[in-house]
């Protein structure tokens, strides 16, 4: 986990009239008492740990609200330079650049994912040639065995009950299988979803499954297609796939669709080449042409 900033935390301690010694950054024990008096009086677990619900409260933080698409691009680009088992310089950057720092990785063989302590989760794509042939080839399933998300019963709405994204569709079981893998490491404690999801590439096909399945808002960049069957289902409205003109894997695999809307991004200057990764897709923000339809924030 990245250092957090505790003389930012101390300061805005002082400005909500609690009392944590002298703003020196450090965490004493005035600083953890002050913590753990905002926390009973927000009524969080007053355990005088600046976790993720306690950071969100204390600087009113939401990773859905405001959130614009350049800022998602480089969030995004940056879980690349991150690792699932220890901090790095990508984290680091996500302190400095964005304010926020990984608060819960994702140690499953295979799969990459980072909760914020915005609540935010970013799920880059494929790290290298064994993700690729697990995941992206894997159309049918193994064998018999088909995967699904299924909800104990119907009944249950998104705000009272369970969101395993019921949806009466036949997914990419390669796609399907990274997301519930995903969506277990995230575990069924509804405290613990993202409010916001950001994905890239395999990333983005995972964030399109769990945007319904969490009713949280997905930003998808460079999104392949998830899904056999046309049409809308619940809560696909709030998934956004950007997706460049000129990169072809959004356009694969064959007879399958992307969930939720779909934009299509035109650079002014189209360059030969895959233009996939996420370089190539900041590069396209900056250049894109005018009327393309690509939102400044995603907030639906």
């Amino acid at each position: 986990m990245a250092t957090k900033n505790w003389a930012k935390i101390q300061r805005e301690l002082k400005r909500r009239g609690f009392a944590p010694g002298p703003v020196d950054g450090v965490r004493g024990g005035k600083t953890i008492e002050a913590v753990r008096a905002f926390q009973r009086k927000y009524g969080l677990v007053a355990d005088g740990i600046v976790g993720n619900k306690t950071y969100r409260a204390l600087f009113d933080t939401s990773a859905a609200a405001g959130l614009s698409i350049m800022t998602a691009a480089h969030m995004i680009d940056t879980a690349y330079h991150l690792d699932p088992l220890r901090p790095t310089a990508g984290d680091m950057k996500l302190n400095s650049e964005f304010d926020v720092y990984v608060a819960k990785r994702c140690t499953v063989k295979g799969v990459e994912a980072y909760m914020l302590s915005n609540n935010c989760l970013l799920i880059p794509g494929s790290n290298g040639l064994n993700d690729y042939l697990r995941f992206n080839l894997r159309l049918w399933g193994v064998g018999r065995r088909r995967l699904s998300f299924r909800e104990e019963a119907k009944k249950q709405d998104v705000e009272t009950g369970t969101r395993l994204g019921f949806s009466r569709t036949f997914w990419h079981q390669g796609f399907l299988s990274h997301a519930k893998k995903i969506h277990e490491w995230v575990g069924p404690d509804a405290n613990d979803w993202p409010e916001m999801i950001i994905g890239h590439s395999l990333g983005a096909a995972a964030a399109q499954i769990l945007s319904k399945t969490w009713a949280a808002p997905a930003i998808g960049f460079a999104a392949p297609r998830p899904r056999k069957s046309q049409g809308a289902v619940e809560l696909s409205n709030l998934s956004l796939s950007i997706c460049r003109k000129d990169d072809i894997v959004c356009y694969l695999p064959n007879a399958f669709h992307r969930v939720g809307q779909t934009r299509i991004l035109r650079h002014k200057r189209p360059k030969a080449g895959l233009n996939h990764d996420m370089e190539a897709y900041i590069d396209a923000l900056k250049n894109r042409k005018l009327f393309s339809g690509i939102p400044t924030t995603w907030n639906p």
